[in-house]
């Protein structure tokens, strides 16, 4: 797998979670935002992993 090398970790994972475009963490969402947007990829994320043990 190849790392994003010119952006952050946390904002890369918004962005390539699409809740929210680069142009938007720059100009409407602040910081706050950011760490809210990753609970929510994280929480998701988990119960994804959950859901497919499940139903293996």
């Amino acid at each position: 797998m190849v790392e994003y090398t010119n952006v952050p970790k946390t904002i890369a994972t918004v962005v390539s979670s699409r809740l929210a475009s680069l142009h938007e963490l720059d100009t409407v969402y602040g910081t706050t935002d950011m760490w809210g947007f990753l609970e929510i990829i994280a929480v998701d994320n988990h119960n994804q992993s959950v859901m497919n043990r499940t139903n293996s």
